[in-house]
């Protein structure tokens, strides 16, 4: 495996690890406006890059907060 593969392995590891807005609305039936507010606000696991939330998959729903 060169290091090409290597890399793209590594990023599909992260990326099975995270949800955007779009995605964690859907899981967790709130809306997108209401998932970046609580990106925002520090109240979930998310962090920012460019225009777009990175939200960490494997955490409890804002609804049980």
């Amino acid at each position: 495996m060169d290091n090409r593969d290597q890399l793209e392995t590594l990023l599909d590891d992260l990326m099975s690890q995270l949800l955007t807005t779009e995605e964690a609305s859907e899981k967790w039936e709130l809306s997108q406006d209401h998932i970046k507010r609580l990106c925002s606000s520090g109240k979930i696991a998310a962090r920012k890059r460019g225009k777009t939330w990175f939200i960490l998959k494997d955490q409890p729903s804002p609804k049980q907060l």
